[in-house]
Formats: structure tokens, C-alpha cells, sequence
């Protein structure tokens, strides 16, 4: 039977560096058409979930409210970031667009460059990165009453024009 080399090598062991036992978080951006109403609901979410802040970021379409233009933007600021805002360039794992369906002409183009977008970028980690639509259809605060209250009353479920 080993016994320790000396009371010394014994502390040394006791007070090194313990190695993760868990895998660290993805950094997440989303980025909404709204500016109040999205950003407003989901840092509600993050909270209610209690997801870490430095993991999540929130911020709407600066481009406008299209949905292409929410797709462009929430690659720009992965892209390029915003020093103003301490976004870093390229720091996260997973981009997300949201927007509302709302009969937009620009929807299906938004659709296709998300998804064309998905797994063929790369963060500062050298990782492809998920890029996905959200699309809420037919928009976003009725998605957030269906899921999160109990709603009695009908709704068409017809697409905007």
C-alpha cells in the first residue's frame, strides 16, 4: 500500500484547479422585429426561466421591420457586433431571427437566407453556428397568449394576405 509523499504534495492536490463537470452554456442572440413589445417578452422569459444574462442577448432589427431585414441585421451584428453595446464579433453559438408573418413580401426571402445562413458561419470559437427564422405566425403576441395563458375565445387561423 502507497502512502503520499509528504503532507505537502497532499495540499497542493487539494488545492488545484478542479476540472468543469458541466459543459458551459451557448451565448445566444436574438434578434426581433419589434422593438418593445419582442425584446420586452423575452427578457421577461430569461428571467422567468432564470437564463444567465451573459448568455443571452436580446436586441431589435436596427434595418427595419422586415423580415429580410431582421435576417440581414441579426447577421451584421453577429458579423461585425456593436462595440456601443459590448457585443463582441462573432461571439455566439446560436443567431435567431423573429418576426411576424403579417402578409411581409420580403417572408419567404427572410426564410431561405436563414436557412441558407445555418451552419455555414463561423464564431470566434472557429464553430458553425446555428442561424434560424423564427417565424410567429400569424404574429408574436399571439403566439405568447397561446403558450402562456389560457385563451377561450376562436381565432381564424387564416394567413394574412
Amino acid at each position: 500500500m502507497a502512502r503520499d509523499r509528504s503532507p505537502k504534495e497532499r495540499q497542493r492536490r487539494q488545492l488545484e484547479r478542479k476540472q468543469a463537470r458541466c459543459a458551459g452554456y451557448d451565448r445566444i442572440l436574438i434578434v426581433s422585429e419589434g422593438s418593445k413589445t419582442e425584446p420586452n417578452d423575452f427578457r421577461e422569459i430569461r428571467t422567468a426561466h432564470r437564463l444567465h444574462t451573459a448568455n443571452v442577448e436580446v436586441r431589435p432589427s436596427e434595418l427595419g421591420t422586415a423580415p429580410i431585414q431582421v435576417v440581414q441585421y441579426a447577421r451584421e451584428l453577429f458579423e461585425n457586433g456593436d462595440r456601443h453595446r459590448n457585443i463582441q464579433r462573432r461571439a455566439f453559438e446560436q443567431v435567431y431571427a423573429v418576426f411576424d408573418r403579417d402578409g411581409h413580401a420580403s417572408y419567404f426571402d427572410a426564410l431561405n437566407q436563414a436557412a441558407s445562413l445555418d451552419d455555414k458561419l463561423r464564431n470566434d470559437n472557429r464553430q458553425p453556428v446555428v442561424f434560424r427564422a423564427i417565424a410567429s405566425i400569424p404574429n408574436f403576441e399571439l403566439w405568447l397568449l397561446l403558450h402562456y395563458k389560457d385563451i377561450q375565445g376562436g381565432h381564424s387561423g387564416a394567413d394574412p394576405p
